[in-house]
């Protein structure tokens, strides 16, 4: 299974469509973990999962979604209401509530891949509004092969960041 995750685009949508554009044949799951300032008529919501951000504006998206695709079960939340900033305390909460052992949030633009309890916390950073080790936008591919994988990082030109990237064992 191979998923790709974007987050926090505030209103641009062109490295959404090229990052769609050029991975279309090669990605299983799309997933958007909210600050996209599109509304829900957008036609990039037809590939991408998004969850509401504190930028999105739309009742339309849902705070969290907890979904199953090849008997992987994920969970993407924006964050801003579960205090990321901070820790991952409140999130965890509803992960193991949910049993989900892979965990998409937004929120801090900071791209990065923490486990707490056996559950990996994978912010994809920000396509537009980098902060944290880059200074660049950038975006996360997870591959999974059963319980194994990893979660390999691109920045808004494709280049792979070997840096950020790091193997998985759910």
């Amino acid at each position: 299974m191979k998923i790709l995750a974007v987050s926090d685009n505030h209103g641009d949508r062109y490295f959404m469509e090229e990052i769609l554009s050029i991975y279309s044949e090669q990605v299983d799951v799309w997933v958007h973990c909210g600050d996209s300032e599109f509304d829900e008529k957008n036609p990039l919501w037809q590939n991408y999962h998004t969850v509401k951000g504190n930028m999105d504006r739309t009742n339309a998206f849902t705070e969290t979604r907890v979904e199953s695709f090849h008997e992987q079960k994920l969970m993407v939340a924006h964050g801003h209401l579960h205090n990321v900033k901070s820790s991952f305390d409140a999130l965890k909460q509803e992960a193991q509530k949910e049993d989900v052992k892979l965990v998409f949030y937004g929120h801090t633009h900071i791209p990065r891949v923490d486990r707490e309890d056996g559950i990996y916390f994978i912010n994809p950073g920000s396509l537009t509004q980098p902060r944290g080790p880059i200074n660049k936008g950038s975006y996360a591919i997870v591959e999974m092969e059963g319980k194994t994988g990893g979660v390999t990082y691109y920045d808004t030109d494709h280049n792979k960041l070997d840096q950020l990237s790091e193997k998985i064992t759910l």
